[in-house]
This record gives structure tokens, C-alpha cells and sequence, in this order.
């Protein structure tokens, strides 16, 4: 028993609905119980009551992360610039508390939405980083070993099946004239750790990060007959193919975008703004084998400066400028219509560049 009066199981039941900043302070208390928070059985089992927790109550106590950062602030001497990491945990308390910062490579970066409590950015040049800001955690991803390759684009996610974390890289021979010249490199990490390349058989026409959700990642594609969304299991390291909307089939796919919008919701994105004098946004949600519309519609104001970036609790939360509206996060409720404002962090993030995800804290790190 780790301590003389209260059993081990009692321990861990306590410390698994712990949050994740009192968890790292309690690695102090004794061997014990380092050794318990540390344990990867311990991590897996506290990530998933949080989500479960945070399922079962209302959205308002979940997170949101601020990435923020400046391009134009950098080391000139050391080519590196700051990140900066911000949550906001509660609706009636609308700050923004900065979580962890971090130097990287000075360069403009594409930020994946996070998994499990990970957050992996990357740009072509600086290459790949993972972090997880509740235990100012930061990793640098080793390079292709592909030679000649450029980075086109990098999706990271979770398999379930074996508790391993996945990236895959859409890389492009720079030697190669045609789409042949397109690979995937998947990198696998933790115990079994490993590198595999897989050639052709697909195409990546718009250039936008895969989305990971449910096991799957996705990104739109195209042929002759229109565009489609591109699978690859996660687990099978296998290509599919999933039909879009037949309602949307025939409309340029430049149009689209793809987001996962938290819990694994995997939407379907119109941006043809010109709708309804662009105060309209059609939502498709996919429910595993079809597709679900919903629109967002503002009676007066313009929404294409917006994006979506999170659902819960039957309401979507925008990220963005609405005239009228709390800047910069705005809940929708979908059957009542209405907007109300969800935070108000603008005093806070000096950075005009930065990204805003759905998030749940973790104490989970990769093993590489």
C-alpha cells in the first residue's frame, strides 16, 4: 500500500479525477505516488474520466486553447520566435490564462486541433513539433528520412486498438513532374516505435492538414466527377473513400473546408459566403456513414469572417468577427437561432496571430 491507512485502489480512484496542474505538484508527495501518476495505464484511465466528465456537464466548464504568436518577433540571432499557449476554463470567468510558451524555429505555422490533449504544429521549413501545454511539454518530431521530399502536409492522431500515437506526413518528390510523386510516411511512437512509406494511390489537391477524428484521417480530394473526402485508417494504415453531400456534389471544392470541431466531430464546411447575402453558413456533421446539415444564420451580419471550431450541448462555437457581437468566441444555439457571447480574451493575446481549438488537458507525452 502506498500510504499506511488507504489502499492503493482508493488512491488511484482519488487521483484520476484530479486536475492535471495538482497531479504534476503531486509527483512530490512520495515515490509512491510519482510512480502512480507517471504510469501509462494511470494516464490513459485519468484522460478518459476527464472526458467523460466533461461530456456529461455543460460546455461552459470544458476548455478552450489559445495559440498565439508573433511573426514578426523573433531572435534575429537565433532565427526563433514564441509560442504562447492560453486557456480559458470558465464562462463567468472570461480570462485567459497563459498555460506555457515555448521558442521555436521562426516560421509561419498550420496548428492540427489537438488529441488526447496534444497539440502538433508544423511548417514545411521548421518541421514538426507536438506539445501539451498542461505539462509544458514540447517535442521536435525527427525529419523524413525520405531524401529529396517536401512537406506538403501532416496529420496526427490517436489508434485506439494500440494506444499509439500516429503521424503521417503527405510528402511530394521534388523530382517528380505528376501526382505519382506523392507518399504518405506514417510514424508510429511509443514502445514499438516505427517508420513506414506508402506510395501513391491518392492525391492532396488543396494543401489543408488532414483532420484526424474517430480512427480516420481526412482531407478533400478530387477527380473528374467532382470531390469526395479521402480517408486513411489510422490503425489498417488503409485508404477509403467517403461520398460528400449529395446536395453539395456539384459545387467547386475550393468552396470546403474540413474541421474537427471536438468529441471527434468531423464537419464538412460551405464556404460559398455569397448565400443569403454571406449572413448564412451551412455545417455538414458526419454520423459515421452519412451526413447531417446544419446552417448557421445571423439576421443582419456577415459570417465569413468566422470560422467553426468546436459543438457541444447542441450549440457551435465560433471563432471570429461578428459586428454586434463579444469578440472573438460566440456560441450558436442551432434550434433556438441565437448568439451569445462565449468569451471576451482580446485584452490578453497581443498577437494578431492565433488559433483557437477545443481542448481537454492531459498528462500524456510521446514516447519516441
Amino acid at each position: 500500500m502506498g500510504m499506511a491507512s488507504i489502499p492503493d485502489s482508493l488512491i488511484f480512484e482519488f487521483l484520476i479525477r484530479v486536475p492535471v496542474k495538482s497531479l504534476s505538484r503531486f509527483k512530490c508527495v512520495n515515490k509512491f505516488w510519482r510512480s502512480l501518476i507517471s504510469n501509462p495505464d494511470f494516464i490513459y484511465t485519468q484522460l478518459q474520466t476527464t472526458k467523460s466528465t466533461l461530456n456529461h456537464h455543460d460546455h461552459s466548464s470544458s476548455n478552450c486553447l489559445i495559440i498565439s504568436y508573433l511573426l514578426h518577433d523573433h531572435d534575429h540571432n537565433h532565427n526563433l520566435t514564441t509560442v504562447h499557449f492560453y486557456t480559458i476554463k470558465d464562462h463567468h470567468d472570461p480570462s485567459a490564462f497563459l498555460e506555457f510558451s515555448a521558442q521555436v524555429t521562426y516560421d509561419s505555422y498550420h496548428f492540427l486541433p489537438p488529441c488526447n490533449g496534444l497539440l502538433c504544429f508544423y511548417s514545411a521549413r521548421a518541421g514538426i513539433y507536438v506539445c501539451n501545454p498542461s505539462i509544458n511539454y514540447i517535442v521536435r518530431i525527427p525529419d523524413s528520412i525520405a531524401i529529396g521530399s517536401r512537406l506538403l502536409g501532416c496529420g496526427f492522431g490517436f489508434d485506439q486498438h494500440t494506444r499509439s500515437y500516429k503521424i503521417i506526413r503527405i510528402l511530394e518528390n521534388v523530382a517528380a513532374v505528376h501526382d505519382d510523386g506523392l507518399r504518405i510516411e506514417v510514424l508510429t511512437m511509443g514502445v514499438n516505435s516505427r517508420m513506414k512509406m506508402i506510395h501513391g494511390g491518392f492525391r492532396f489537391p488543396n494543401r489543408q492538414p488532414p483532420v484526424y477524428a474517430n480512427g480516420f484521417f481526412y482531407w478533400i480530394n478530387n477527380n473528374s466527377s467532382g470531390f469526395f473526402i479521402q480517408s486513411f485508417d489510422i490503425g489498417s494504415e488503409r485508404f477509403g473513400i467517403i461520398q460528400v453531400p449529395e446536395k453539395v456534389s456539384g459545387k467547386d471544392w475550393r468552396l470546403f473546408s474540413l474541421e474537427e470541431l471536438g468529441g471527434d466531430q468531423l464537419c464538412l464546411v460551405d464556404l460559398d459566403f455569397e448565400m443569403e447575402g454571406k449572413k448564412r453558413m451551412d455545417l455538414w456533421m458526419f454520423k459515421g456513414v452519412s451526413w447531417v446539415q446544419e446552417t448557421i444564420l445571423h439576421p443582419s451580419e456577415p459570417l465569413h469572417a468566422t470560422r467553426p471550431v468546436a459543438f457541444h450541448g447542441g450549440e457551435i462555437l465560433l471563432h471570429g468577427f461578428i459586428r454586434g457581437l463579444d469578440p472573438y468566441l460566440n456560441w450558436y444555439h442551432l434550434q433556438t437561432g441565437r448568439f451569445r457571447g462565449a468569451y471576451n480574451y482580446t485584452g490578453q493575446i497581443l498577437s494578431p496571430y492565433f488559433h483557437v481549438r477545443s481542448y481537454v488537458q492531459s498528462l500524456v507525452s510521446l514516447q519516441l
